[in-house]
């Protein structure tokens, strides 16, 4: 309605992490540019941005550093297969599903809330995040924070649960 350029960031949310394969999937949005990396290679360094038509930008007008990568050419193709085929969107909504299943089930007094889309995951402590992310480092478990209070969860689409109930385990330990 207005011609605002609607540019969405999909670099940690693409790919399936939120039990689609892009989140915008879950609203029906349509970007005029969307911006993905990360999972797109497996690893393999790679972004993109994918613009529609209302961009007309003329084919040799916009330069690249790492452009025309065959290596990352082929891991991307390979990667996106492999989700494909694997259905790792339904992976990842149903790993998700679970893992707010196991967690509702305990007193976890030191959570105010946990929030999850898919495989990204958010548990809001009603204390500060620092010496939780500590606490679990020593017991082998890798968390980042997402501001002062929220533990972010993000484990690999292929986890297999035997390993994410162990993680599921050292975490009810430490937030209980």
């Amino acid at each position: 309605e207005k011609d605002i350029l609607f540019i969405l960031d999909e670099i940690q949310t693409g790919f399936c992490r939120t039990g689609k394969m892009f989140a915008l999937d879950h609203n029906g949005l349509q970007p005029d540019v969307l911006l993905i990396a990360k999972a797109i290679a497996n690893g393999i360094p790679m972004g993109a941005a994918i613009c529609s038509d209302k961009m007309e930008i003329p084919i040799g007008r916009h330069g690249t550093t790492f452009g025309g990568n065959p290596l990352a050419a082929a891991a991307a193709i390979a990667t996106i297969d492999y989700m494909l085929t694997h259905k790792m969107d339904k992976t990842a909504r149903e790993k998700g599903d679970y893992f707010q299943k196991k967690m509702k089930k305990q007193e976890l007094t030191k959570v105010r809330e946990i929030r999850n889309l898919g495989l990204m995951i958010g548990i809001e402590l009603k204390e500060k995040v620092q010496p939780i992310i500590l606490e679990l480092l020593d017991k082998g478990v890798l968390v980042f924070p997402a501001g002062a209070t929220v533990l972010r969860v993000f484990p690999p689409l292929t986890i297999e649960y035997e390993i994410w109930d162990t993680v599921i385990e050292k975490l009810v330990e430490t937030l209980s």
